[in-house]
């Protein structure tokens, strides 16, 4: 069961109360929607105002120009009515923008709130993201020099293969490669992660 922030409803009445203008009128509109497609729905805090049915379904918030009604799983649903930006907002979640000359169609709005909330309930998840990593020649060739190095650096997420490729490739200066070379490979002989390095 996800933790809800115990004081969530009142911090969103109070965010929302800061807003003037079509953002307060807008946001006030859209949760009463939430509420109305989703009677289970519990409100909470994380990243600003979001709503939960097992999980997080959408969050409201209002900008300079506009409102947005975000859905943390906007690329498993379907878009039926074509509302959500072309942009993607980030891995999983996709939104749609109101601004002040806009109307919120509530039949289509509630017809997205309760899909969302349905994917939440039979337990959909986002796919993980797949990382390509591009090895330089130089790390190539250190992979090559040393089996058991090899063998560490394939063990690695492939996160943090890709912070030691960038290390090296990043370099401008073909001494500055050539000591990050040799670092890279001190720290693999040593079976470290780049980010352990960062860290100190």
């Amino acid at each position: 069961m996800p933790t809800i922030v115990p004081n969530a409803s009142k911090k969103i009445d109070e965010a929302f109360d800061k807003f003037t203008g079509f953002q307060q009128k807008y946001c006030i509109h859209l949760r009463a929607l939430v509420h109305r497609a989703l009677p289970d729905v519990r409100e909470d805090w994380k990243w600003g105002p979001n709503f939960n049915v097992n999980g997080m379904v959408c969050g409201i918030w209002g900008f300079k120009n506009h409102v947005k009604l975000v859905f943390f799983k906007g690329t498993m649903m379907r878009d039926k009515y074509k509302l959500f930006n072309d942009i993607p907002d980030n891995r999983g979640s996709r939104s749609i923008n109101f601004s002040e000359e806009d109307k919120i169609d509530d039949k289509k709005i509630i017809e997205y709130l309760k899909e969302a909330a349905e994917l939440n309930k039979k337990g959909a998840k986002l796919p993980k993201p797949v990382i390509v990593v591009e090895i330089p020649e130089e790390l190539e060739a250190i992979l090559k020099k040393s089996k058991k190095v090899k063998e560490f650096f394939d063990c690695l997420a492939p996160s943090h293969q890709r912070e030691y490729a960038q290390y090296i490739s990043e370099a401008k200066r073909e001494d500055t490669r050539k000591r990050r070379v040799e670092k890279v490979m001190d720290m693999l002989i040593a079976k470290k992660k780049m980010n352990e390095e960062y860290m100190k």
